[in-house]
């Protein structure tokens, strides 16, 4: 198996990169990247590996070589060092790994340029009223256009109703984040809520046990919304603001 100079090397031939040009992206000079690549320096800094493994468009496993083609020695490692967390920890890399993928889920795409005067299509999943409530289902998707780049989200809606004025206006397109766990919410966020079939775009106020909470309409014409423990509720979504 090829050592960690032989495979930083042969990535940098792959992205037919210069030394001189790692070099510069690591802030080390040309005769270390050369001694990196010739296994003169054994242990490689961990910050310089994170740091090359980007240049390099590859990861730090890859490079130290727990990568193979089944990535059995790196599952190992990640089983082994998983098994031995305590409960508290093991569900704090699951938090995390959802967030990372909920992360890479939004950069795939669902948002792409379409042109030089960065016009973008949007995928929009439905309508979710800013009223008395709407469905939302899947069989409403549309493509859009438009101007400004969205920020990453996990879908897009389009609001149907004046109860959110002015933050969002009848026919607005809003970005959204997918939730799964009601702990996830903070008291006053805008949220896509789901309660006994309809769904909505309101700002949620908790009580001080978190036992009940009401959905509000930023527009005082509407009134708010009282949520009890015998609803079918959930929030789907923090919208993106």
């Amino acid at each position: 198996m090829n050592n960690i100079g032989d495979r930083i090397k042969q990535r940098r031939k792959e992205l037919k990169l210069s030394a001189d040009v790692v070099a510069e992206k690591l802030g080390v000079s040309r005769s270390t990247v050369f001694r990196y690549e010739k296994g003169d320096i054994e242990k490689v800094p961990t910050t310089i590996l994170e740091k090359l493994a980007e240049v390099l468009k590859t990861t730090p496993a890859y490079l130290i070589g727990w990568e193979s083609e089944n990535n059995s020695v790196y599952t190992k490692m990640l089983h082994e060092s998983f098994d031995s967390l305590n409960s508290y920890r093991k569900r704090k890399v699951i938090d995390f790994s959802k967030l990372q993928l909920s992360e890479q889920n939004r950069e795939k795409s669902k948002i792409y340029s379409i042109n030089e005067n960065h016009a973008y299509y949007v995928d929009v999943l439905g309508s979710v009223s800013a009223g008395t409530g709407e469905w939302l289902t899947d069989e409403q998707h549309e493509e859009i256009t438009v101007n400004n780049e969205p920020p990453m989200h996990d879908f897009a809606l389009r609001v149907n109703g004046d109860s959110m004025i002015p933050l969002f206006s009848d026919g607005q397109i809003i970005y959204v984040n997918k939730i799964d766990d009601l702990d996830m919410v903070r008291n006053e966020q805008i949220v896509i809520a789901e309660l006994n079939g309809d769904a909505y775009v309101k700002k949620i106020v908790f009580d001080n046990n978190r036992q009940s909470c009401q959905l509000i309409s930023l527009n005082k014409d509407y009134q708010p919304i009282n949520v009890t423990k015998d609803d079918d509720f959930k929030v789907v979504g923090l919208v993106v603001l």
